[in-house]
């Protein structure tokens, strides 16, 4: 029987359109103060960075990192509310995206896919070779219920947002901050593989096209310096050169053990 509940390619693309549309309402009708900028940014840094860089992808994805259980188990609940997929679908779609770099199979290599927003590429039929790099996470029980019941975390975040403070809690603390950080994922998977790009370059002459972007490095807690993570999958800290500064691999330094 199929669980609708579980992480999904369709689902996640549904809940982002969504939250584009509700975030449009939002600030139709109560506008961006001070106050909404905040709240939004601070979503943003939860979700985006804490969640979706600092832990699917720094830690759970390349295991550049130990932390303790604890927080581990936290911030991929927090990751969740990205709306981008369990860390289960997120880290195999990642995983491919390595093993398959600039290639026809990349699920996102802007050279093959073009453009795209709010697309995700869920992997389908997951290698053996992405299955062996994945043997921890998928035997955890805890990242099997995050994944089995993902819509069901993610509505149940946005309704107690709503019961809290109604329509303009959920737009501003969720559905805004989610919009953001879905789409700053589509940009760093373009601009970091596009050298000739506004603000890229590249210091690594790699086998794919991956490159640093100077301009998207602070909006994407240090993401853009994509061409340096390629060159050294396993480094917490992108930064490369003194002035590559990397917001997350600073924090990363204050919660590894």
């Amino acid at each position: 029987m199929k669980n609708y509940f579980s992480s999904s390619t369709l689902g996640a693309q549904l809940f982002l359109i969504i939250s584009l549309l509700g975030s449009i309402l939002g600030v139709y009708i109560y506008g961006l103060s001070t106050t909404e900028l905040l709240l939004v940014l601070l979503g943003y840094f939860v979700y985006g960075c804490l969640g979706i860089v600092i832990t699917y992808h720094r830690q759970l994805t390349h295991n550049s990192y130990k932390t303790y259980p604890w927080l581990t188990k936290i911030l991929s609940v927090v990751g969740c509310f990205a709306g981008t997929g369990s860390p289960l679908a997120w880290v195999a779609i990642h995983i491919n995206h390595h093993l398959k770099s600039d290639k026809p199979e990349d699920p996102h290599s802007p050279l093959h896919k073009g453009v795209k927003i709010f697309t995700l590429d869920y992997v389908n039929e997951v290698s053996a070779d992405t299955k062996w790099r994945m043997r921890d996470l998928v035997t955890d029980k805890f990242q099997q219920f995050l994944h089995r019941y993902y819509f069901v975390i993610l509505i149940a975040y946005s309704g107690t947002l709503f019961i809290i403070g109604g329509f303009w809690l959920m737009i501003f603390a969720h559905w805004l901050p989610a919009v953001i950080t879905g789409l700053m994922s589509n940009i760093v998977n373009y601009v970091g593989h596009m050298p000739n790009w506004y603000g890229g370059y590249r210091t690594y002459n790699l086998t794919d096209q991956s490159s640093n972007n100077w301009l998207w490095a602070i909006p994407s807690w240090g993401e853009a310096w994509h061409n340096n993570h390629h060159r050294f999958p396993k480094n917490a800290y992108f930064g490369t050169k003194w002035w590559e500064v990397d917001i997350s691999g600073l924090i990363i330094k204050l919660i590894r053990k």
